[in-house]
């Protein structure tokens, strides 16, 4: 186990990985001015692994940095920024997340907001990424190296993990998850977080990552079976159906994650889900216990709670920022969801995301 001297408790251990990891060069984009960092290697002088991370960029296109990372290199974006650009190619699995704002992706043909109250996975799919806040954000993007997902879970991926749609096995799997939005919870969200907070630290221990890394896809896998397990609830007898009922519920909820200021109506979600409003929700009612419109309540009064805790905004204000039709809606938003008022809201300590009612809707 490595000396870890002042440095914060390393998250519970992912098994040791024989590929050592080293960090490329630093890049930091500063008014258009790359700065490079150091290159670490192990202490024989071998070359090996590495990771590049990308650090406080205050503005400009990142995709030079994200791309040009070596086909060995992880890549790991943390970025406090009002606006920055940068695009995933297809031949890498990645996680974004976002922490004060929001980060606008655009993957298979969706735009998907992705803020405070989820983290999104690209299993090797092109996307374009896009940041534009009146406020610097905390932004964070994980792009692993390729072949290393499977590496990991290549013994803990299960055939039901890699069922197909027409309930065949893949004869070569990859890996299974989809491209949606996650909301945050006591499984993915601290692994991310503690990632997020030895990058703000600037932890440049190569091996520490790729273990952290490891135990991330790990936890994501977990996440993955509990979402599957969610759709059993469906009453369908073939697996492959109940996956493709989950695959088009959760386009409706990403619909909702990143829609939820409009006014939304239920055949608004039932055509982001491409089903009729019948089946869209009684199938919704299956999957989330709960009807679309609460879903899309509980996310406006998540968004509000968190605006009064962080913000000066003032409750009229952020009735029209979030979505809500009256002040009397968000009182008794508050009230069902928090068990709280508006006011003792605005004072109450703030609560990491994945201790929060947002968690209830995962």
């Amino acid at each position: 186990m490595p000396h870890w001297g002042n440095r914060l408790k390393p998250f519970p251990a992912a098994p040791y990985l024989r590929s050592h990891a080293c960090v490329a060069p630093t890049i930091r984009h500063e008014a258009g001015r790359a700065m490079r960092g150091r290159t670490w290697r192990k202490n024989d002088g071998e070359r090996c692994g590495m990771i590049l991370r990308i650090q406080e960029v205050v503005g400009g296109d990142l995709t030079a940095g994200l791309d040009g990372a070596a086909r060995a290199q992880h890549a790991i974006a943390n970025l406090r920024t009002q606006v920055a650009d940068y695009s995933i190619g297809a031949d890498r699995l990645a996680v974004v997340a976002a922490w004060q704002g929001r980060q606008e992706v655009n993957v298979d043909g969706r735009r998907v907001l992705v803020d405070d109250d989820t983290w999104l996975v690209l299993p090797k799919v092109q996307a374009s990424v896009r940041i534009r806040e009146p406020r610097p954000m905390h932004a964070l993007t994980i792009v692993f190296r390729p072949g290393m997902p499977e590496e990991v879970l290549g013994s803990l991926i299960t055939p039901e993990d890699r069922l197909l749609e027409d309930g065949e096995v893949a004869s070569n799997p990859g890996l299974p998850f989809v491209p949606h939005l996650q909301t945050h919870d006591r499984s993915v969200t601290p692994v991310l977080m503690f990632i997020r907070r030895h990058c703000d630290m600037g932890l440049d221990d190569p091996l520490w990552y790729e273990e952290q890394l490891s135990f991330l896809l790990e936890r994501m896998l977990m996440r993955h079976r509990h979402l599957m397990a969610r759709a059993r609830n469906v009453p369908v007898r073939r697996a492959a159906t109940r996956r493709e009922i989950l695959r088009r519920i959760s386009l409706a909820t990403d619909f909702i994650h990143s829609s939820y200021d409009r006014p939304l109506m239920l055949t608004d979600m039932a055509r982001a889900a491409f089903l009729s409003r019948h089946h869209f929700l009684r199938l919704f009612k299956h999957i989330h216990e709960i009807t679309p419109h609460e879903y899309l309540q509980r996310k406006r009064t998540t968004v509000a709670a968190r605006l009064l805790r962080s913000t000066a905004l003032g409750v009229e204000e952020i009735v029209k920022v979030v979505g809500f039709d009256s002040r009397s809606t968000l009182f008794r938003a508050l009230r069902r969801f928090h068990g709280i008022t508006p006011r003792e809201c605005r004072h109450a300590l703030d609560t990491p995301a994945f201790m929060t009612a947002a968690s209830a809707q995962a």
